[in-house]
């Protein structure tokens, strides 16, 4: 890469970081979820490489289930409870000229489940289907999950062959309603290089809850919406450095 565009593309990169947040930590919920979106929407045309990836709508075609959970409770529907937040149709609209212009959004996903022991009882909820992200370096995670003050840890858990799982913090859902949770993703060199290099694309595993021992006993509800991914679809590698560390560095 010759020096102009990678000062270019060094620029983009440090301003951008400041607009996504991407410190490898999931950022501390913004109120401003409106604002959020329109950034996003901002990144997405400023540079043509970022594209939008829907990894899941939750509109009923692709089931789900529970795994690692020997609770009693495990039910699995697609409901017509849909986020409120008045970002939820402007972020479906960034989706339409994503190249999704026949979006759905008449459901989400409910998941009801039931804590016997707060300090140990966990969950994984998976995909039956393997559902796989597009060839490129995913840098952002978004979903809308809805709770209602529980004292559960959620993550994003993302796999990719002859690789070890990729844990991505979502954070406590100890809030009430729905929220836009976001997590920035950066990727270790040996993943970035199995993209690049052999075109091993990373997929979606689970989403994971474990129950913290503040939370009491009992039966519990949560509903999932519009799993996305920004994803870095260019090709180029210039020598001593990865695309996925300089997202890592800036603040």
């Amino acid at each position: 890469m010759n020096l102009p565009v990678k000062k270019i593309l060094t620029i983009f990169l440090f301003s951008l970081s400041f607009c996504l947040d991407l410190t490898g930590a999931p950022r501390p919920w913004d109120r401003d979820e409106e604002g959020r979106v329109e950034r996003l929407s901002q990144a997405l045309q400023n540079e043509k490489n970022y594209v939008l990836f829907l990894a899941e709508d939750f509109e009923g075609e692709r089931p789900w289930g529970f795994y690692r959970s020997d609770s009693f409770l495990n039910q699995t529907e697609f409901t017509a409870v849909l986020p409120d937040s008045s970002a939820f149709p402007k972020e479906k609209e960034v989706l339409k000229t994503s190249g999704y212009p026949e979006i759905q959004t008449q459901s989400s996903f409910l998941i009801q489940t039931y804590i016997e022991n707060p300090r140990r009882d966990h969950w994984d909820i998976r995909p039956i289907e393997p559902l796989l992200l597009p060839l490129g370096l995913p840098v952002q995670a978004i979903v809308w999950v809805y709770s209602e003050g529980h004292h559960l840890n959620l993550e994003l858990v993302v796999t990719q062959k002859k690789s070890k799982e990729i844990i991505l913090p979502l954070g406590v859902l100890n809030f009430f309603g729905w929220r836009r949770l976001e997590v920035p993703i950066n990727l270790p060199k040996e993943n970035a290089r199995l993209i690049q290099s052999f075109s091993l694309p990373v997929s979606v595993k689970s989403f994971r809850l474990s129950s913290l021992p503040t939370q009491k006993r009992g039966a519990f509800h949560l509903y999932f919406d519009n799993l996305c991914f920004l994803v870095d679809t260019s090709t180029f590698v210039y020598p001593g450095a990865e695309i996925q560390d300089t997202w890592g560095n800036k603040r």
